[in-house]
């Protein structure tokens, strides 16, 4: 079930920009609203992914806490990629 979209965003935009994310929405088969929705989602994620300094709830950080502290699991295909010679030292 998909979230119901209640909430509206406004923007203004010069002639030369809509022009712009109009054609880049036809490019990728997607109306206007939903390509404008999915690059500023997109970005909104790489900035918040990109910060340094995260602030947890008490209880979100004892459940980050535990997943530290719970021991490696062994993982095959990472360590025979890890053992195989790099690409970049040919």
């Amino acid at each position: 079930m998909s979230d119901l979209k209640s909430a509206r965003l406004a923007v203004r935009v010069t002639p030369a920009d809509e022009a712009l994310i109009r054609q880049a929405a036809d490019e990728q088969g997607q109306t206007l609203t939903e390509f404008t929705v999915q690059a500023a989602v997109h970005q909104a994620k790489q900035v918040l992914a990109d910060r340094r300094v995260f602030i947890l709830s008490d209880q979100a950080w004892a459940s980050f806490t535990v997943m530290l502290d719970e021991p490696v699991r062994s993982n095959p295909a990472l360590s025979r990629l890890l053992n195989r010679p790099s690409v970049f030292d040919a």
